[in-house]
């Protein structure tokens, strides 16, 4: 989550802008900030920035995070981010009769991809990791099979949407591209698209729209592939 990040952010502030509108939950977001405070149900505790690329930040310790928890006592907290001390956030939740979901946007290998050097160099200590945070959560919630990496079966479907912008519209001519909307890095699969298109018997055109640090590589790819023409960023 960061102020220029895309999917997950995407998601949980879709996800908060429903509980708004439908009263349906109660719901809080916990998120680094750059500062403490952020409102009433909105929450931002202490960071730094990581990447300026997208404004991912990175959590200043999980004292602030285990107090909030423990005072919000919320029926259920789901643990999106296997890296702020997830143990004892989730015995903080415990504490305050919370049950904790961690939530499994990804796989190991697509961890490691976005790390520089050879992907293979991180595959154990990143499994090992996994294995620990998500011990003494109440249930997984993924979009792919987690086992392999955490060791717990998903007990339940993450489900994404599509925003409506991306679904075919009446009377609107399609065009002949293709385009990519999202982080440009290297988990996200660009470079394979990219190969993807300089193998295709059809020229087609291919538009990336987005920001992040793959982005000189990833123009830099184009151009050995001899498609540094057909690509737009």
């Amino acid at each position: 989550y960061g102020e220029r990040s895309g999917g997950i952010r995407t998601y949980l502030e879709a996800k908060a802008a429903w509980a708004r509108r439908s009263g349906a939950i109660e719901h809080h977001l916990v998120v680094p900030g750059r500062r403490e405070g952020g409102g009433e149900q909105r929450h931002e505790l202490p960071s730094l920035r990581l990447a300026a690329a997208n404004g991912y930040r990175m959590p200043l310790g999980g004292a602030e995070l285990q107090v909030l928890l423990r005072d919000l006592s919320a029926d259920v907290v789901l643990l999106h981010d296997p890296y702020w001390t997830p143990q004892g956030t989730t015995r903080a939740a415990h504490e305050a009769g919370s049950l904790v979901v961690a939530v499994h946007h990804s796989s190991v290998a697509m961890q490691a991809a976005g790390l520089p050097g050879p992907p293979w160099l991180y595959h154990r200590g990143l499994r090992r990791w996994y294995r620990r945070a998500y011990a003494e959560v109440d249930a997984v919630m993924s979009v792919v099979d987690p086992r392999k990496d955490s060791g717990r079966a998903a007990a339940l479907p993450l489900r994404l949407g599509l925003d409506p912008a991306f679904k075919p519209q009446i009377g609107v001519h399609r065009g002949d591209h293709v385009l990519y909307v999202g982080r440009l890095s290297r988990e996200k699969g660009v470079h394979e698209l990219l190969e993807a298109a300089a193998a295709s018997p059809r020229p087609w055109p291919l538009v990336l729209r987005g920001s992040g640090g793959a982005e000189s590589a990833l123009r830099a790819h184009a151009r050995r592939l001899g498609i540094e023409d057909r690509v737009r960023f």
